[in-house]
């Protein structure tokens, strides 16, 4: 059975807090589906040695031609977290608010850019970790 990428999607969704994201899913779902296909391709290939096949997709219908696990489906949604994690954290306006606010401000860009920075960080722990428990899982046959 196939897998739609909204199922993807939805935990993704559940690990971050973006304002922006919401308002394209108010907008249009078929147009936060689009920006969010951007992040999940960019997942794909960092998921290395899946058992399915995820470059058999069909990205006009948003759908994987596999059955997705519950744990490749997780993994996926990490890796989204750290295509997002990596845009937030190279976010030009928010260089350039720090770059042309007082000293608070600076400050408190800093620190988020810091935290977004950090967060990252244990995020591609987590799917590293996902990734070695999934390939485990397979090299002892299950």
């Amino acid at each position: 059975m196939p897998t739609p990428f909204s199922k993807v999607f939805e935990r993704f969704q559940q690990k971050i807090q973006d304002y922006t994201i919401d308002e394209i899913y108010t907008l249009s779902i078929d147009s936060y589906e689009d920006y969010l296909t951007g992040f999940l391709k960019s997942s794909v290939v960092k998921f290395f040695h899946c058992a399915n096949d995820l470059t058999n997709r069909n990205d006009t219908a948003k759908f994987f031609a596999a059955d997705l696990s519950e744990l490749e489906q997780e993994i996926l949604a990490h890796l989204m977290l750290i295509e997002w994690l990596e845009k937030e954290t190279n976010n030009i306006v928010e260089m350039r608010l720090a770059l042309s606010s007082d000293d608070w401000k600076r400050y408190a860009e800093s620190q988020n850019l810091k935290e977004k920075s950090l967060l990252k960080d244990k995020s591609t722990e987590t799917a590293d970790h996902l990734k070695m428990q999934y390939y485990l899982l397979k090299m002892s046959g299950n």
